[in-house]
């Protein structure tokens, strides 16, 4: 493969897709990192996609003409640029049909954390490279987190179904190299990379899983879960029950939209933080969640990071490119807000657009795209964590009082002796994020007569109080009974689950006193 080119696929396509998707054959396809790989060479790239484009053009074949003696060479126009490489004295002829090809915009996936990342070109071992990663300074100015390096990826309709490609998906593509020059919207020309895609795989997860390895976790979840909770309860200063909850907030996902419901939303605020540890304690805890999760971003709220980022993506008609946004983010990317040190002070119109943004996100996991005249809902998957001194700014699924245990006063102590665990433990450390990653994913029941329990049960705290019960409670309740079913290793929901909810749902309303 590694000596493949355009013209090599083109001539022998079913031979090259044999190779290509031989077990282990795909993995072989060297990454594109850098500048300095050669035009035309066949790369992987894996990526989001940022901007869907119009469709261009192109012909079928095309005629290399020596001016010279007359000779001429024919050349297919597919999956590579048609003008590169000519001669002195060589002179292109267009013939052939007009065909069509889509140009997607992808974006090196935001948010992706330095363990998750694909590590070639190293003779490091698993244990090295985990060592090295952890020691890497997380940067916490989010406007510094995101990579702008663009990459063209060019789609052909009748290799790939074009209809499947949405915005913010995460994608890996093998192709072809080349170069496009794109109009910046100060009018200034710059030369991007591209790739001639000749296949295209949609990514819903980002770790290797295999069909043993979904049954090792599954079948070792309560231990798994209980070793997740240790670690978290020490992360949350001791608190076992906020531990609880945080957990499942890191394992939560989407599972259906119906009549505006998101069915399986978990925005967690975890309220209370001590005055005197601020932001030390929240960075700690970010820190924390990205070595456990494959994606993730951190959002400081203050005025003027309010006032002057961009969070929305935009689409400009002057280059007809959509410029991203810090919230531009694929499904999954567990987003961390710190209200710690939000100061007194006054939104602009732009603070205030971006904070209706992070509100339609946590509450209704959407966000409306600017297009300039007009904007357009895109449907997000973002758990959203929101850590706050006193009542938070944002809204929430789950509000939660953060009672720190007395012994757990040495925050930096306590954070650097959990990294100092899970660094030692890393059989463990692979299991736990492992199980983060899938174990909400599993199959799910709940018959009947549990169903008619909870509406029950609903409806007797209505009864005592309707002011106490808000109509998320019944959503929330029935997540969270879900999420101690499937943590547990379990399929279905039973008496035992239903009661552990309540005593969870009553702990917290009792403490939010």
């Amino acid at each position: 493969m590694d000596t493949w080119t355009a013209d090599i696929w083109n001539n022998n396509e079913e031979e090259c897709k044999r190779i290509l998707n031989e077990p282990g054959n795909w993995e072989k396809v060297p990454l594109l990192f850098d500048d300095k790989i050669a035009l035309g060479t066949f790369v992987r790239f894996k990526g989001m996609i940022q901007d869907i484009l119009n469709a261009e053009y192109y012909r079928s074949d095309f005629k290399i003409i020596n001016s010279e003696n007359d000779e001429f060479t024919w050349r297919q126009e597919k999956y590579h640029s048609r003008t590169k490489n000519l001669k002195p004295g060589e002179e292109v002829v267009f013939g052939g049909r007009f065909l069509s090809r889509l140009i997607v915009a992808c974006i090196p996936i935001p948010g992706l954390n330095e363990w998750a990342k694909d590590v070639t070109n190293t003779n490091q071992n698993a244990e090295a490279q985990l060592e090295e990663n952890i020691n890497k300074r997380i940067r916490l100015n989010p406007a510094s987190q995101k990579c702008s390096k663009e990459i063209f990826i060019f789609v052909y309709p009748e290799d790939i179904n074009t209809n499947e490609l949405k915005l913010n998906q995460i994608v890996e593509v093998v192709g072809f190299l080349d170069r496009r020059t794109i109009q910046e919207d100060n009018l200034i020309a710059k030369e991007t990379q591209g790739i001639h895609a000749v296949q295209l795989k949609q990514l819903k997860n980002l770790i290797p899983y295999n069909e043993e390895m979904y049954k090792s976790i599954w079948n070792d979840a309560p231990n798994i879960h209980a070793e997740l909770k240790c670690v978290l309860t020490q992360a949350s200063l001791g608190d076992s029950l906020v531990a609880e909850y945080l957990l499942y907030y890191l394992v939560s996902t989407i599972y259906n939209r119906q009549n505006n419901l998101v069915h399986g939303k978990f925005s967690l605020n975890i309220r209370g933080i001590p005055h005197g540890i601020g932001q030390s304690y929240t960075k700690h805890l970010y820190s924390l969640i990205s070595f456990l999760v494959v994606k993730s971003e951190y959002l400081p709220i203050q005025i003027h990071t309010m006032n002057n980022m961009d969070m929305i993506p935009r689409k400009s008609y002057t280059s007809n490119r959509m410029e991203t946004g810090f919230l531009q983010l694929s499904d999954r990317t567990h987003l961390v807000v710190d209200e710690t040190d939000l100061q007194p002070g006054n939104f602009n119109s732009k603070g205030i657009l971006n904070l209706e943004a992070l509100k339609n996100i946590i509450s209704n996991q959407q966000m409306k795209y600017d297009f300039a005249n007009f904007g357009i809902q895109c449907e997000t998957q973002i758990p959203t964590l929101t850590l706050s001194i006193g009542k938070p700014l944002l809204p929430c699924d789950i509000d939660i009082v953060l009672k720190p245990d007395p012994s757990f006063s040495d925050v930096d102590q306590t954070m650097k002796s959990l990294h100092d665990y899970l660094t030692s433990q890393l059989p463990l450390l692979d299991k736990l994020r492992k199980y983060i990653a899938i174990i909400s994913t599993f199959p799910f029941t709940c018959n009947r007569d549990i169903v008619r329990m909870i509406g029950d049960y609903y409806l007797e705290m209505v009864l005592i109080d309707q002011n106490i019960v808000s109509d998320g409670d019944l959503h929330n309740f029935s997540m969270i009974s879900k999420l101690i079913t499937l943590c547990s290793g379990k399929n279905e929901f039973d008496i035992a689950v239903f009661e552990r909810a309540k005593s969870l749902e009553n702990q917290r309303k009792l403490r939010n006193q």
